[in-house]
């Protein structure tokens, strides 16, 4: 499992542990390899001990629990080898020796990292999300072998690593800093969706987004009053994607008509034109009085916009 070169660097990297820290491997069916490794790290230092203790609500086992005193928020479903096994081990001498992070202070979350084995940017995702839950045991650290627990990849739609999910729902793809991870962090703690929608936008994921409006239906109408956002990709995609909520889920879009038809009274003419546009495709005959109200526009973009999407609205009617 381990080299005696990555043995030697387990007992160099422990070697000043000041307090105990004990290791909880959670058993299943296939767990014997978690164990061997606990073993080897109990056996480098005698500040470091392990059990095999089972545990419920766990997202998946086996599994290895970082436990120093009471404090029991670094959880492993993965064995730390190669390029993982040093934040593994500098987890464990900040859990050990302790260590202060004032921006942290007030923060609640859980955070899952998916790694791989082979992965550039993985360990330095890792090393900072632990040292966020060794400062604060409010912040729960899961990390992930993608590559072994492919019911948890195909569950959370895992496509690359590192993959970082807060709360269930904020995903974030590739490296993330410290400082952008905090970011996060505080808007998980308030109102944080458009932000979120805006980046998933930017990034194109828009099947993440219907699966939030899926999970909640009432983000429809943030995700409309982007239809007003500054930038244009933002605008579009969200255009793209309220289309295709129509076709899946019509009713869903009901939620969100009245921030879509308040935006035909919008300032920027170019945001009523697409407004107009998307009424086309998704409206039905109770938002013609809306569109009709555009006849007398001075922009004839978005007076021919509003005559078009009265024309298809009735012609679906037809049909």
């Amino acid at each position: 499992m381990l080299t005696q070169a990555e043995i030697e660097k387990i007992k160099n990297t422990l070697k000043d542990l000041e307090e105990e820290v004990e290791i909880i491997v959670v058993p299943n069916e296939n767990w014997k390899d978690f164990e061997d490794f606990a073993k080897i790290l109990s056996e480098a230092n005698d500040k470091i001990s392990y059990k095999v203790e089972d545990r419920e609500g766990l997202i998946a086992k086996p599994a290895m629990i970082l436990k120093k005193d009471d404090q029991e928020n670094i959880i492993y479903n993965a064995i730390p080898l190669r390029e993982e096994l040093e934040p593994f081990l500098k987890t464990i001498v900040m859990l050990s020796n302790g260590i202060q992070m004032n921006e942290v202070e007030g923060l609640e979350a859980e955070i899952m990292v998916f790694v791989m084995p082979i992965c550039p940017h993985c360990a330095k995702v890792v090393e900072t999300v632990n040292s966020f839950a060794v400062a604060n045991p409010k912040i729960k650290s899961i990390i992930i072998d993608a590559s072994r627990f492919i019911d948890l990849m195909q569950k959370f739609d895992i496509t690359s690593a590192p993959t970082t999910i807060i709360n269930g729902e904020i995903k974030l793809t590739g490296y993330i800093s410290k400082d952008e991870l905090i970011e996060w962090l505080k808007r998980s703690s308030g109102d944080y969706k458009r932000d979120y929608l805006v980046t998933l936008l930017n990034e194109r994921r828009l099947d993440d987004i219907k699966s939030i409006v899926a999970k909640n239906p009432e983000d429809i109408r943030i995700l409309a009053e982007l239809l007003a956002h500054e930038e244009f990709l933002v605008r579009f995609g969200a255009m793209v994607v309220i289309e295709q909520i129509a076709k899946e889920n019509p009713e869903v879009i009901k939620l969100a008509k009245d921030v879509i038809r308040n935006l035909l009274k919008h300032d920027d003419f170019r945001i009523r034109e697409d407004v107009a546009m998307l009424l086309g495709s998704i409206g039905d005959e109770s938002d013609v009085k809306f569109l009709e109200e555009l006849l007398n526009e001075e922009k004839e973009e978005v007076k021919d916009s509003a005559m078009e999407a009265i024309e298809e609205i009735r012609s679906k009617q037809k049909k």
